[in-house]
């Protein structure tokens, strides 16, 4: 958008001081030819003068005002390019796009491996067509496409603390791969879920998995002794959720931060903190002013928990987004759809971005 001139300001001003000018000129004259006659042509002619002048002051006032809103429009951009500007980066490797609709992506330290999930069909369908892809962090390849097959639709994607075991949902279940071999141990069913999305730990252990239909957080008790009764239960459940996609746990906060799609048909949600301890929900900032409103999908943070990286899937943008909730800017606008959960290896300021429409991933250094 082009920034506004401050010369139409002043040209505005130039205007109606001229056509004052002539208002008045016109009222001396009309005086003058009015001497001696009737005063009520003079009284009508007045008022008609007052009408005009009145029209005119107005007008400047509209102006003004849309000046105004203008140059506020402006301050709030230039504000939001500030604060993106602070942030330099840098596209550092795509895939080729043979992967099927990848939705998450994340990092395994100890491998120095990066873990893909593709959908691979319909999303919420139970075709057995998804599966797990392997890809080198380095420099995108493709180490191996078909690494676990056999799900449906495999969406987030959370590794346990001791490297060992992945956890990716699956429409209704959570399912636990060893990393090791790749082989399926468990599935867990979540009892009334409809559309497992993303999954994350804390650093206890516990595993959280978000439910966008349902408006629910599971949590998985990975200590559980009863074999009877499924250790992935709902933890919280709530219409304030407002479509849970994207989950990140502030651990030093002990705060769930969620991400929020909306409605299915209809994408638009927040940012909502959740109180790991009284399970209490609030916004982060303000929507659409201090932090992002869209059709949000994934999260990560930077190594400090001092920035969020946020996707928009149908938008295709990246947000930083200030943890504290006092302002957001746009970070990478990718000119696609699909920009879905990303990735981060936060020791190399690294996003990695799974684009679902395009069958690929992107990856991005950033450096303050």
């Amino acid at each position: 958008m082009s920034r506004s001139d401050p010369r139409n300001g002043y040209r505005s001003w130039q205007s109606r001081v001229t056509l004052i000018f002539v208002v008045i000129s016109f009222l001396a004259v009309t005086v003058v030819y009015n001497r001696g006659r009737s005063q009520k042509p003079l009284v009508l002619t007045s008022l008609l003068i007052v009408v005009i002048l009145g029209i005119v002051l107005l007008s400047g006032i509209s102006i003004n005002l849309t000046n105004n809103n203008n140059n506020n429009y402006n301050r709030a951009q230039a504000q939001e390019q500030q604060q993106v500007g602070q942030t330099k980066i840098n596209k550092l490797w795509e895939t080729l796009n043979e992967l099927k609709n990848p939705e998450s992506v994340a990092y395994a330290t100890k491998q120095n491996v990066l873990f893909i999930s593709n959908v691979n069909g319909k999303p919420d369908q139970k075709d057995q067509n998804g599966f797990i892809s392997k890809v080198s962090p380095s420099n995108g390849s493709i180490i191996e496409l078909n690494w676990v097959t056999g799900l449906n639709a495999p969406k987030g994607i959370a590794i346990s603390h001791n490297n060992s075991r992945l956890y990716v949902s699956d429409i209704t279940d959570l399912v636990e791969i060893d990393i090791g071999t790749g082989k399926i141990i468990k599935r867990f069913n979540a009892p009334g879920s409809a559309f497992l999305n993303d999954v994350v730990t804390d650093n206890q252990g516990s595993i959280y998995v978000s439910d966008t239909i349902t408006n629910t957080i599971y949590k998985l008790d990975t200590n559980a002794k009863d074999n009877n009764t499924s250790p992935l239960q709902v933890w919280l459940q709530s219409p304030q959720l407002n479509g849970p996609n994207g989950l990140h746990v502030d651990n030093n906060k002990s705060r769930l931060i969620v991400v929020s799609l909306g409605p299915l048909n209809k994408p638009g949600g927040g940012i909502e903190i959740v109180d790991l301890k009284s399970k209490t929900i609030s916004s982060l900032g303000k929507e659409g002013t201090t932090s992002p409103f869209g059709g949000l999908d994934g999260i990560e943070s930077d190594a400090s928990d001092t920035h969020y990286y946020v996707t928009d899937n149908p938008a295709g943008k990246v947000y930083i987004v200030n943890a504290d909730g006092t302002g957001y800017g746009t970070l990478v606008d990718l000119h696609t759809q699909g920009a879905a959960d990303l990735g981060s290896i936060p020791s190399q300021s690294t996003i990695i971005i799974p684009l679902m429409q395009d069958n690929k991933l992107v990856a991005y250094k950033l450096a303050e």
